[in-house]
């Protein structure tokens, strides 16, 4: 469909007010044709003998009459300016909530997709779109289509009446309306292209400024400062020259408008001088008619704007739809029904797992394992081996290739998305915290928490041993514009986090592998509360801290190569074995 009968549709919860903003451009129309009648009154009738066919102003004399005229001309400007501000303020107004209505779809629908979404599109890129892209809607349906509505019954107003006077000068002044319509028609195409490339270029350079700042440690560390800087400076050429060659474009379309406008005006000068000259046309009337071309010329000269606009919005419209209509890969369906009660039964019943875009590669294959209720599932092996990529499945990140995955005995794709996923806590390898208070960050597990409930997260994960030395205690703002904590206390806030929705499923990812064995022994204390009564999958890097694990679970190049107990392994000589001697020969 059309991106601009897309856009109209957001419009529609707003019809009331743009009716409005509709009958206010005929208000408008009407002033504007009005405007130029005072001062022909001044030139024939006060200035000039000519009589005046006006009900009601033939008896004035002159100086009455002049009076009439000024306080006319005060009075139409008046009303213009006033019903132009009712406008502006109604037509704004719609088109932010416009805007919000498209983002907050927009966000939605992102906040759908698969982590594999997100994993083939650069980040910047969708900010950009729900930033800058989703303006587009009130490009097109507000600073796009009203004006164009209102230029055109403005033409067709004072077309009428510019006919009614004299059809010659009618016909001289439009004469030039099939050139505008060919300039427009052979420009507008380039200017789509011309910002479609703008819009991706300008993406691709916050991309890659966005990559050198969350970089800036390796940067220094290696000296590249100088390189990173020649990188990210040609994207900056890059972007800046597909601006420029828009702008040129753009400028091109309404330097040749402006030129067909006054061309129009000069063949009415001379023109209308002419007949003059014979007596045919009074010089009052010749002032309406240039007065009326040169009223035209703003809204006709900013029709051509519009139109370079409508184009670039329509490209930035192309941008968000696109996205609006990628189908999720992890989705709810009609049968899909809340999950509420869960033991913790966890079975993967030959599991297999391929990448979006890489089918012909599986990144698990064949995974067939189950789990207890309340044990420890440990996942070992290589980097790469598909450890975060089986337990990415268990809270459906990403649905499997073939076979399936049960919980208490029932497929997952049978239970809505979100009720799983609030049944399952997460402690990522890489603490992440917001720029909010040390308790927000803990409540953020689950939004509704009392206080109460926040501290006795904290105690479980060891966080209240820190927090009290904190300058406000579970007050303090931490994170990236916050009072700033060591990684080691950082993994214990994401502990609190995933214990503070009292989840029945625990998945750590390696959550000590860059820690120091000090820290490490504050977290692994930690996580041994967190994991009391609750089904946990573990990724360990470091052996030894699952040597209480119920099941350890062996993978590599995606297969489940070996699986039972820490002693058992060990003594099998295999794989676990291999990688234990690597482990303890690496930590001596």
């Amino acid at each position: 469909m059309n991106p601009t009968r897309r856009i109209l549709r957001y419009l529609r919860p707003y019809r009331a007010g743009f009716s409005a903003a509709l009958a206010f451009v005929g208000v408008q129309a009407a002033l504007e044709v009005a405007k130029p009648w005072p001062l022909k009154i001044i030139v024939d009738s006060v200035l000039g003998a000519e009589p005046l066919e006006m009900g009601g102003l033939d008896s004035f004399a002159k100086p009455e009459l002049l009076l009439v005229a000024c306080l006319g001309v005060l009075l139409i400007q008046v009303l213009l300016s006033a019903f132009t501000l009712l406008q502006s303020a109604l037509t704004i107004g719609i088109g932010q909530r416009m805007v919000s209505d498209l983002r907050a779809d927009l966000l939605a629908h992102l906040y759908g997709q698969s982590l594999g979404f997100f994993g083939r599109r650069p980040s910047t890129d969708l900010a950009y779109r729900v930033t800058f892209d989703t303006f587009s809607v009130q490009s097109l349906a507000i600073n796009g289509v009203l004006p164009l509505l209102s230029t055109s019954v403005l033409v067709v107003a004072m077309g009428v009446v510019m006919a009614r006077m004299n059809p010659l000068l009618a016909v001289i002044a439009f004469a030039v309306a099939p050139l505008i319509l060919v300039t427009i028609r052979l420009l507008s195409g380039r200017i789509a292209r011309l910002s479609i490339e703008s819009s991706e270029q300008e993406s691709r350079f916050l991309e890659e400024t966005q990559r050198d700042v969350d970089a800036i440690h390796i940067v220094k560390a290696f000296a590249a400062e100088a390189n990173e800087s020649a990188h990210v400076m040609r994207a900056s050429a890059r972007a800046l020259g597909a601006a420029f060659r828009l702008y040129f474009v753009q400028t091109g379309y309404a330097g040749a408008i402006s030129v067909l406008l006054a061309l129009a005006t000069a063949a009415v000068l001379y023109a209308g001088g002419r007949l003059g000259l014979e007596g045919e046309v009074s010089v009052g009337e010749l002032v309406v008619f240039v007065s009326y071309l040169q009223a035209l010329y703003t809204p006709v000269d900013s029709a051509s704007h519009t139109l370079g606009v409508m184009q670039e919005s329509s490209a930035g419209a192309r941008r968000v739809f696109e996205v609006l209509d990628s189908e999720p890969d992890v989705r709810d369906t009609l049968f899909s029904r809340p999950l509420r009660a869960v033991e913790g039964h966890v079975r993967f019943d030959h599991v297999s797992f391929a990448y979006s875009g890489a089918e012909d590669s599986l990144a698990l294959e064949d995974i067939d394992f189950q789990a207890e209720p309340g044990t420890m599932i440990a996942l070992v092996g290589p980097s790469g081996a598909g450890k975060t990529t089986l337990v990415s499945l268990i809270p459906r990140f990403y649905e499997p290739t073939a076979g399936r995955i049960l919980l208490d005995g029932k497929d997952l794709r049978q239970f809505r998305v979100h009720s799983l996923r609030n049944q399952i806590g997460v402690v990522p390898q890489a603490p992440l915290l917001f720029p909010l208070s040390l308790a927000d960050n803990i409540r953020y597990g689950r939004l509704e928490a009392s206080d109460d409930d926040v501290r006795r997260a904290a105690e479980v994960a060891g966080v209240t041993a820190f927090a009290e030395r904190l300058p406000e205690g579970f007050a303090t703002r931490v994170g990236a514009v916050g009072h700033a904590l060591s990684q080691g206390e950082a993994q214990r806030v994401t502990i609190a986090r995933a214990l503070v929705r009292d989840p029945r499923i625990l998945i750590l990812d390696e959550p000590t592998s860059a820690l120091d064995a000090e820290t490490e022994g504050l977290v692994v204390a930690g996580l041994e509360r967190a994991r009391a009564g609750r089904t946990t999958f573990v990724i360990a890097h470091r052996l030894s801290t699952i040597r209480g694990a119920d099941q350890i679970l062996v993978l590599d190049a995606g297969r489940l190569v070996e699986s039972g107990s820490f002693d058992a392994l060990r003594n099998a000589g295999g794989l676990f074995e291999r990688l234990h001697r690597q482990t303890m020969s690496g930590s001596t």
